[in-house]
């Protein structure tokens, strides 16, 4: 709590592929300096793999009610493991009942469950009927800020950009899985996919502040393509509301621990 009996604001930290709660430790440990306690969200590695194919449907159409994909969705009640996710965060922040909070999102693992949190702050609750224990409009509300740490990764619908980032997960066997099972999606599929991605990041209208974090030295986040998106947003939004900073000489996720 913070003085007066108030409770402290949350940082949402979403990990990347292959994370593990330790690794995120020592970023808890920066905002509790900072006043922020910190809630760690880290999406399984299957389900990352799974996202190269899958997302949210369009949030405007789906609001409408013309989206087919969301109907669906709507209609089965069949969630994906990586929304689920993003369900059960949103739960624990109204459980938490902080005064603010912000998401600190690592390279497109992270990016993905943000994809979807974003999603479910969206939703209008008198137009959808699928997410009925999340006040969305008071959230949303209460969302100051977000933080693209290596992220978002414009991996250009290549499936050995994955491969790349399959070599942070440390079980060998589940590692071995998931290179059998990311060679086996369907092409056209994680190029619509991506498309989807990288221009829903581009296009977003909402004008929550945006903090990026990115190096030139990055292998898995190309600094070019990754500054053409902060252009463009901060063109849309101005920078007072898209930051950035630049890091040398830092490696993938780990721009902060330098």
């Amino acid at each position: 709590m913070m003085p007066g009996g108030r409770q402290r604001p949350v940082v949402i930290l979403t990990g990347w592929l292959g994370c593990h709660p330790r690794n995120l430790r020592r970023y808890s440990e920066l905002y509790d300096k900072l006043g922020w306690n910190s809630v760690a969200r880290i999406p399984s590695p299957n389900s990352v793999v799974a996202a190269m194919t899958e997302g949210p449907p369009d949030v405007t159409q789906a609001q409408t009610g013309k989206n087919t994909a969301f109907t669906s969705l709507r209609e089965s009640r069949k969630m994906s493991e990586i929304e689920k996710l993003a369900l059960d965060t949103l739960e624990q922040l109204q459980i938490l009942k902080c005064p603010y909070f912000m998401v600190h999102n690592f390279s497109n693992g992270g990016c993905f469950l943000w994809e979807w949190i974003k999603f479910i702050l969206r939703q209008k609750p008198a137009a959808s009927p699928l997410y009925p224990t999340i006040d969305s409009e008071n959230l949303q509300k209460n969302l100051v800020g977000v933080v693209f740490d290596s992220s978002p990764c414009h991996y250009d619908a290549k499936v050995h950009t994955l491969l790349t980032a399959l070599n942070y997960v440390s079980s060998k066997s589940m590692r071995e899985k998931l290179i059998v099972k990311a060679t086996s999606l369907n092409r056209q599929s994680v190029e619509n996919r991506f498309h989807e991605y990288w221009n829903g990041l581009l296009t977003d209208a909402q004008d929550t502040p945006q903090l990026y974090l990115y190096s030139p030295t990055d292998h898995l986040s190309p600094c070019r393509e990754l500054e053409k998106l902060i252009e463009l947003r901060e063109g849309l939004f101005g920078e007072r509301t898209i930051s950035k900073h630049k890091f040398p000489d830092s490696e993938h996720c780990c721009h902060l621990l330098k």
